[in-house]
């Protein structure tokens, strides 16, 4: 597979929330873990970032942000 449209680290930093949150395309995807599998900066981020909302997920997983910030 020819990645000819290479993403750059910062846009790498900027896709990252949407990648996290499964909202890119399935192109845009592929470049991303592409890019990944070739910088080592990139790829401790997202597995800082991965680990990190697992470790939130499994400690409170039913709750929120926003059930939290409407709590009164």
């Amino acid at each position: 597979m020819g990645h000819t449209a290479t993403l750059s680290c910062s846009e790498v930093r900027r896709q990252l929330p949407a990648y996290l949150n499964g909202m890119v395309d399935t192109e845009t995807a592929q470049q991303l873990r592409w890019h990944f599998g070739q910088c080592q900066n990139c790829r401790l981020v997202v597995r800082t970032a991965l680990n990190t909302l697992s470790q939130h997920f499994m400690r409170h997983p039913a709750e929120t942000c926003e059930e939290k910030t409407h709590a009164t």
